[in-house]
Order: structure tokens, then C-alpha cells, then sequence
């Protein structure tokens, strides 16, 4: 570990292989707080490259509670978090929406750490089992088309980290890494970035990891698609990526403001995510979510651009179903 520091702080970038050296031996905790601050400061002050990002995420992934992959292409929707925003559970109102859709979503996810509530925290309160096995999830999968794998429950030796990032109190590769490391390893993502600096090198990532069809995106301050402003996104698919910007205009939307779109804490935005589900959301929450939708739409195969997608999105929507399919999800969750 020694040599690895060293070549830190040096400022050298480290292999794939290396960074998944590094991570693999925080994981099963044979570093101790001080190397584990080490790490992650030095790869934070010389900046992490690409490779680094890649090989941590595969330390992640090979530690991880074993997931059984099904043979149909799955999908996630999530964020890195950390904009600050505080606006309602738009990723996790999307994967349910996707599903109605037809999109077979595996939504892997946390508590809350930098927002008021994460997604755990919001499926908890709609009545979904957050810490259901794995073999439950994946029934959740099968018949309801969406599950939720919990984060901890996942990844146990991420527990030796976790001290050591509280008390850092900053930013780290860290925060990037919760939605690189889905134990069902989705062919389909969706994943928005607080910073858009981080676009293209995240869409790499997505690609070295595997993803057949991945988007980025960063919308006017937000880690999610924006119906305030324009969206920014890189899209992995087929070994390339393409940039792209679209507006709410653009999916047929006009433009709302972004305190439209705030949210509470965890009961605050059960309560607005069911409404939505109902069909009885307001008009910028309706747009926020069937916008996210329809470019995870796009993603998976289902839209040739963001307006056929929003469209999809929002007949999913009114069509009555997502309540339903939320209920039956929190069903199964809770099945032995």
C-alpha cells in the first residue's frame, strides 16, 4: 500500500488494476484510518483519473453481496447526489415510472447523506422493504419489474470507510462510486453528476464497467435531468459517446422553476411521489419526472429522442398504472 501512496502523492495517476488493488484492501479492512484517508485525499487533491475511478469500482463490485443476474437487460436511474437542491426523489420516481413503462429497473440506493432524503429513505416510507435478501429482490424483479438493493446490505466493507469519510467531511472518489457499484450490474443507466466536469469521464466508466447504453447528465445545477434549464449529457452506446443538450422545450414541456420541484423530507415526499403515481401531481412535478423518464427511455431503446420519450413518460403516468405497480413492488418486497 506504501508504494501505491507514495505514487500518489507524487502526482501519478494509478492503473485500473492498481486503484482496484487499493480499494480491494479498504474493503476488507486491512487499511487503517489513516491509509484509508490517505487514499482518498490524495486521489481527491491530484484529481482522480479515469483508470481510478474504473478500478475502485470493480474492487466494489467483486465484494458485493451476490446478485443473480437475470437474463434480461435490466436498468438503474440515480445520482452521485450532492448539489444541494433538496428537490423531491426524482430518480426514484423515475425507475418506478420506467418500469410501467416496460423497463426492467434494478434501483440500487442509500439513505440519505447530502439531500433530506435519500432513496432509501423515500421507499421506506411508500411501504417498500429497503433491506429485503437479495433472492426477494430479485423476485421484486421478475414480477413487479423494479427492486431495490440497499447500498449497506450490499457493500459491508464499505462500514470501514464510513468513519473516515464523515469525519474527512469533503467530497471523495467516494461520492462518485454509490452508482457504479449496482450489485446487478444494469446493461442500462441513467446516472446524473453534480459537476458537469464529469460527464464524459463518468460515461467512460460506465463503459470500461460494462453498461451497453449509459447517460450522464447534468441539468442547470442539478444531478438529474432539469425542467428549469438546459441538460447537459453524455451518452455511451456502442463503444462511442455523443454529447447532447436539451431543454424542457425540447421534450414539449414548458420551462418551471425550480422551487417547483423541492422536496422534504422522507414522509413530505412519499406523499408527493404517490400523488404523482395517482396522477395528481402538479404540473413541474409531473414534467421533472416524466422528463428523467423519457431520457432513461431513450437510454433503453424505447424513444428516439427526449420528446417521444417525455411522451412515453407521461402516458405511463396517467395511464394509472404506476400506483399499482408501486403496491405490487412493496408487496413482494415484504414476501418470505
Amino acid at each position: 500500500m506504501k508504494v501505491l501512496l507514495d505514487k500518489i502523492s507524487n502526482r501519478e495517476d494509478l492503473s485500473a488494476d492498481e486503484a482496484e488493488r487499493a480499494f480491494c484492501a479498504m474493503v476488507q479492512g486491512e487499511l487503517d484510518a489513516a491509509q484509508i484517508a490517505a487514499l482518498l485525499i490524495g486521489l481527491r487533491t491530484k484529481g482522480e483519473h479515469t483508470t481510478e475511478v474504473i478500478g475502485a469500482a470493480r474492487a466494489l463490485r467483486n465484494s458485493c453481496a451476490p446478485f443473480e443476474r437475470p437474463h434480461y437487460d435490466t436498468a438503474d436511474s440515480c445520482g452521485t447526489g450532492g448539489d444541494g437542491a433538496h428537490t423531491i426523489n426524482v430518480s426514484t420516481a423515475t425507475a418506478v415510472v420506467a418500469a410501467e413503462m416496460g423497463v426492467r429497473m434494478v434501483k440500487h440506493g442509500n439513505r440519505s447523506v447530502s439531500s433530506q432524503c435519500g432513496s432509501a429513505d423515500v421507499l421506506e416510507a411508500l411501504g417498500v422493504r429497503i433491506d429485503a435478501a437479495n433472492d426477494t429482490s430479485r423476485r421484486c424483479l421478475d414480477e413487479a419489474g423494479i427492486c431495490f438493493l440497499y447500498a449497506p446490505q450490499n457493500h459491508p466493507g464499505l462500514r470501514f470507510a464510513g468513519p473516515v469519510r464523515q469525519a474527512l467531511g469533503v467530497r471523495t472518489v467516494m461520492n462518485l462510486l454509490g452508482p457504479l457499484v449496482n450489485p446487478a450490474r444494469p446493461s442500462v443507466q441513467i446516472m446524473g453528476v453534480y459537476d458537469p466536469a464529469l460527464l464524459e469521464p463518468v460515461a467512460k466508466v460506465l463503459g470500461a464497467l460494462g453498461c451497453r447504453s449509459a447517460m450522464v447528465v447534468h441539468g442547470s445545477g442539478l444531478d438529474e435531468v432539469a425542467v428549469h434549464g438546459p441538460t447537459q449529457a453524455v451518452w455511451y452506446r456502442d463503444g462511442a459517446l455523443q454529447r447532447l443538450t436539451f431543454s424542457p422545450t425540447d421534450a414539449g414541456l414548458k420551462r418551471f422553476c425550480l422551487t417547483e420541484i423541492r422536496g422534504g423530507g422522507a414522509r413530505e415526499n412519499a406523499v408527493v411521489l404517490r400523488r404523482i403515481f395517482e396522477g395528481q401531481g402538479t404540473d413541474a412535478q409531473n414534467a421533472v419526472v416524466a422528463m428523467n423518464a423519457g431520457a432513461l427511455a431513450m437510454v433503453a431503446g424505447l424513444a428516439a429522442d427526449i420528446r417521444e420519450g417525455t411522451d412515453l413518460a407521461m402516458d405511463a403516468l396517467t395511464g394509472g398504472g404506476c400506483a399499482a405497480r408501486l403496491e405490487h413492488f412493496a408487496r413482494l418486497s415484504h414476501a418470505v
